[in-house]
């Protein structure tokens, strides 16, 4: 199906968090750590179980090599990359439609943090 889409990797761990933090208006990187290549690519009938884990844990190895690497040179641009305000940091200035003399005080209260500079 993903493939049929058009898709070229199927990520089954990041729309919760990523939407969630959207609604929160926080800044959410996501380092992804491909590791096995099952879901789309034929399988090699051919290939033991034991070589496809080590496949796998290889792959795993060189793409935890390549977060170390982005994550430290991150770190080393916090400075600069904190100074940059993000547009995540105001997703939700233009989600409140209603008019806002008319949510009610208890709505205000429960949504407290999430929408409070926009009311």
């Amino acid at each position: 199906m993903h493939r049929a889409w058009g898709g070229d990797l199927i990520g089954m761990t990041a729309m919760p968090e990523a939407k969630l933090a959207r609604e929160a208006e926080l800044p959410y990187p996501l380092v992804a750590l491909p590791s096995d290549y099952d879901c789309w690519r034929p399988d090699d009938r051919d290939l033991d179980k034991h070589e496809l884990l080590k496949e796998i844990i290889g792959n795993l190895q060189e793409a935890t090599r390549n977060a170390i690497a982005l994550i430290q040179a991150a770190v080393g641009r916090i400075g600069e990359i904190a100074a940059e305000p993000s547009p995540a940091q105001s997703a939700l200035e233009m989600a409140i439609w209603s008019d806002r003399s008319q949510i009610p005080a208890e709505t205000k209260q429960r949504l407290g943090v999430l929408v409070e500079k926009y009311l």
